[in-house]
């Protein structure tokens, strides 16, 4: 009965220090190769103001990446009604933005929200 027992006790204490050293451990193989393989080529997609990874498809001019105008979001029926341009740039149009549910102007490469 000893002799199981000190053998039962040998082998579990070598199978801490073996999980514990790692040994019987894979390398982890969890990341893909890199650069991976190409994928599948993106079709050209017709219409202007695309450009969708085909080169001479451009924006048309003057919008500065914008959607053309009439082509932007549609305000839903339960937004309030648009407030004033503001007073320190009355030429900017107040359009409405469907991220933030707020109304507000493009301004220096960022939306600003209303109140202005």
């Amino acid at each position: 009965m000893n002799v199981k027992k000190s053998l039962v006790t040998v082998i579990c204490a070598g199978a801490l220090v073996g999980g514990a050293l790692g040994i019987g451990a894979g390398v982890a193989n969890g990341d893909p190769k890199w650069p991976g393989p190409p994928g599948p080529p993106w079709p050209p997609v017709p219409g202007p103001g695309v450009n969708v990874g085909v080169p001479g498809n451009p924006l048309p001019p003057g919008q500065r990446g914008l959607p053309p105008p009439g082509h932007r979001v549609i305000v839903p029926v339960w937004a309030p009604p648009a407030p004033p341009p503001p007073y320190w740039a009355p030429w900017l149009p107040v359009e409405w933005n469907s991220e933030l549910n707020a109304w507000g102007v493009h301004w220096d490469g960022g939306f600003r929200t209303a109140p202005f």
